[in-house]
């Protein structure tokens, strides 16, 4: 009995199930879209009638050659497309260059704006098309080995290139494809024990936003580092182990830095990042007896920080914000022990607003928030900060 009375209240009342995806926009269902491989996107057709022609509006195409389709349909799919906004490619060491010339080629005769390439580490010429192309704005080099750039060419739209464990036959070679780049505002670095370059050089007046990862695993023989002249720097994050030379020059325009590196003679370094008003420091070095000034620094996070981590204080006048770090959330850094500062720095004393200090050796106590007029201050040295955990 009490089963029929089950059916009979599921056939009276029944339960209406909210169909959620039919209420996404297209737009957001283009995005989602644009982020799969072309083969995926057109199988999405047969989903429902609204699906069967929203795919041909994606104008993202990915190849990825784990994928069944074949180069050859991948091709004659983007020959059939009006326009190519982003085109992606993943191919395995069997491709040459006579495969994919002519497929970038069709991309740009339909307004192609961003190209990826990941070769899995063979030789790759760009493609003659793409000199000289105006509509080209962001271009992606991954695990390939790149042929010299030839004589009195010129990427003349390029404002964003990604250079991702790449080989170069030699440390020219990196030089010549940066100047290539008249307008280029973006550059994101990337190497590995791929890479051949020993000294990779940076010299590019118009870039304003710079980020180096190097991710060896152990340090190469020889000298081997970076050397950056970016006078209009804006932005400028660098996660470096393993260099051995490093050499910045002025920037003048920095807004924001995150700098986590090995060093052993950090003046030079904080010198470049002197007009930086936001800066994340992880200098892995005993030494910081040095006198930088730091004018429009308001923003101050130091991770691993060294003993004389105070004296970076010594001439920062406006300095609202600073948050310590005994370690490095990132590494297993050495914590460096802590050194009763002999004064207080005078922006500690002035402009102040909060403090943070994480990792610190207390038992049960790994972080506190404080402001700094809850705190108390000591000029003799007695007590920097009084620190005062909150709840």
């Amino acid at each position: 009995m009490r089963n029929q009375i089950r059916r009979r209240g599921t056939r009276r009342n029944p339960i209406r199930r909210r169909d959620t995806v039919s209420e996404i926009p297209d737009e957001l269902l283009l995005t989602i879209l644009s982020f799969l491989p072309s083969k995926d996107v057109v199988a999405t057709s047969a989903i429902s009638k609204r699906w069967k022609s929203l795919w041909k509006e994606v104008k993202t195409f990915r190849y990825d050659d784990s994928y069944p389709l074949t180069f050859n349909m991948f091709a004659l799919f983007i020959r059939s497309r009006s326009s190519v906004d982003i085109l992606q490619l993943k191919l395995n060491p069997g491709f040459s260059r006579t495969n994919i010339n002519p497929l970038v080629k069709d991309a740009v005769a339909r307004s192609l704006r961003e190209l990826r390439i990941e070769m899995l580490y063979i030789s790759f010429e760009l493609p003659q098309c793409l000199y000289f192309y105006p509509q080209l704005e962001t271009l992606i080099l991954q695990k390939l080995s790149l042929v010299d750039i030839p004589s009195n060419v010129s990427l003349i739209g390029v404002k964003k290139l990604h250079i991702l464990s790449v080989r170069f036959s030699s440390d020219e070679s990196v030089i010549k494809l940066l100047s290539i780049c008249p307008l280029l505002e973006d550059l994101v670095v990337r190497r590995s024990l791929y890479t051949n370059v020993m000294i990779f050089t940076i010299d590019v007046p118009t870039l304003k936003n710079l980020c180096i990862y190097n991710s060896w695993k152990s340090r190469p023989e020889g000298v081997h580092g970076f050397v950056v002249n970016a006078p209009s720097l804006r932005c400028f994050n660098i996660k470096d182990s393993f260099s051995n030379y490093l050499r910045f020059g002025n920037m003048p325009e920095l807004v924001k830095a995150s700098v986590n590196i090995v060093c052993d003679q950090p003046e030079d370094i904080l010198g470049s990042l002197a007009s930086t008003r936001h800066l994340s420091l992880c200098l892995q070095s005993p030494y910081l007896h040095l006198a930088t000034s730091f004018l429009f620094l308001d923003h101050l996070e130091l991770f691993s920080c060294p003993s004389q981590w105070c004296n970076l204080l010594k001439d920062a006048p406006i300095l609202r914000v600073l948050k310590l770090y005994q370690k490095h959330s990132q590494s297993n850094d050495v914590t460096y022990s802590w050194n009763q500062p002999i004064s207080v720095p005078e922006c500690l004393m002035s402009h102040l607003e909060s403090f943070e200090w994480r990792q610190w050796h207390r038992p049960r106590e790994r972080s506190c928030k404080v402001h700094p007029k809850k705190c108390e201050l000591s000029k003799e040295g007695v007590v920097l900060l009084k620190i005062c955990k909150e709840t």
